[in-house]
């Protein structure tokens, strides 16, 4: 077991409106244990004949195996560069303990026939241990994954043992890559169930070439299912210092040196009511669209906690770097999304620039406690250059739009809040009360 390289999290409470989380796990997530197992060569040549279409039947991957993890392993080298096909039937993967888990070489695609149904593919870990991320995708480009099903265990993440596994597909820069990570699509599937503290995963490490700075990184029309039966993770008990996140993009915090570029999260579902939110971008984040997905729930079926920071936020966009001379989130759309019962916040927004929010449709936010940090369907804390604000209906939230040293108009939208709750709430200054429109 290797651990984790994430250090704790802290709330600082110096300010009262200006206090963000510090100390958040970074760009580093994931780093020990990528660089400990190692990674393939991209340009390593493909194995003499190897097919242009590989069929995981003919290198004695079943449905019916107790394991395919070795299996898989050894396909992942044989069709590197080529098209993997899973027919349909339930494939398991069996670690013992705790596994890093198995890496994608570049141009390679692996296919399911759907990630519905019984005639559908699914890739399932078994209860006897937990891979790091199930899939890598380090300093590899042009890689699809399509038509699956991905079921976690409950296996522990380790998140109790300062561990981190849990993850079902991570995407990571490294530091000394000779070229950016490109041309990624996650597309059609299922992701039911992972314990990690994020369920696909970008990264990029200080003085990387970054992920996608010539390209689109797409993870489009996915379905993220948490539910009850989600076990072995820290989501309900590590507080707003331990962030849980089903999509989750960071750069590095030290520099502009491992940027995360050009990312498209869109015509998402998420069902997030077990995990604290759907999508979260770290500092090094610039061009990224959040658009026309939907979400469920976020946080609302984990413990309540009264009169205390929950941040179960749908959507965050968040500056981790702070004092480090890592780049704000910067030129990011959230475009029609339609977000319902977020806990604490829709939207929420601290430290970030060039900001389009706007038509999105955001209902049910509940979480009243805004002693520290804002709320509402859309809550900007120290954004700059909110370039759109507007078109957004927010029908019964409890607070509308809050903001807190931010500029911002909001008139431009359709607000209606819940009964006794407030459709603006704005401080204009560190140190002056707050104007309240009812």
């Amino acid at each position: 077991m290797r651990p984790s390289p994430a250090t704790a999290c802290k709330l600082d409470h110096e300010d009262k409106r200006l206090n963000i989380i510090r100390g958040f796990y970074g760009a580093s997530l994931f780093l020990a244990i990528a660089f400990s197992c190692g990674t393939f060569n991209p340009r390593e040549a493909h194995a003499a004949g190897a097919p242009e279409s590989c069929e995981a039947s003919e290198h004695g991957i079943s449905p019916g195996a107790p394991d395919n993890t070795a299996a898989f392993k050894k396909m992942l080298t044989e069709c590197a560069g080529k098209q993997i096909r899973l027919t349909h039937g339930t494939y398991t993967f069996s670690p013992a303990g705790y596994d890093n888990g198995l890496y994608i070489q570049s141009g390679t695609s692996i296919v399911g026939d759907g990630a519905e149904g019984d005639a559908g593919t699914v890739m399932r870990i078994a209860d006897t241990g937990n891979f790091a991320s199930f899939l890598w995708i380090s300093d590899a480009s042009n890689v699809s994954i399509h038509g699956i099903r991905f079921e976690g265990t409950t296996y522990e993440s380790g998140c109790t043992k300062h561990l981190d596994y849990g993850h079902a597909i991570t995407i990571h820069s490294g530091a000394g890559a000779h070229a950016p990570v490109e041309t990624i699509k996650i597309t059609g599937n299922q992701f039911h169930n992972f314990n990690g503290q994020s369920w696909i995963t970008i990264t990029a490490q200080e003085r990387s070439p970054g992920v996608g700075a010539h390209s689109e990184i797409a993870i489009s029309k996915n379905v993220f299912l948490s539910d009850a039966n989600l076990r072995g993770g820290c989501a309900a008990t590590g507080g707003i210092g331990y962030p849980v996140y089903m999509v989750w993009l960071h750069g590095s915090d030290e520099s502009g040196d491992g940027m995360i570029e050009n990312v498209s999260v869109s015509s998402n579902t998420f069902q997030a009511a077990y995990v604290k939110g759907a999508v979260v971008l770290w500092s090094d984040t610039a061009h990224i669209e959040i658009q026309n997905n939907t979400i469920s729930d976020a946080g609302l079926r984990l413990p309540p906690a009264p009169q205390t920071e929950l941040g179960r936020y749908a959507i965050t966009i968040y500056n981790s770097a702070h004092e480090k001379p890592g780049h704000w989130p910067d030129t990011i759309s959230v475009v029609g999304n339609t977000i319902v019962n977020p806990v604490s916040a829709g939207v929420y927004v601290a430290g970030a620039r060039n900001l389009e929010i706007s038509r999105n449709r955001i209902s049910g936010q509940s979480d009243r406690y805004d002693g520290t940090l804002p709320k509402g369907a859309i809550a900007l804390n120290h954004a700059e250059n909110v370039r759109a604000l507007e078109g957004n209906e927010l029908v019964n939230n409890y607070f509308g739009i809050a903001l807190v040293a931010t500029d911002a108009p909001t008139k431009n939208n359709h607000v209606t809040p819940a009964a006794g709750g407030m459709r603006t709430k704005i401080w204009r200054g560190e140190h002056t009360p707050p104007e309240i429109e009812r």
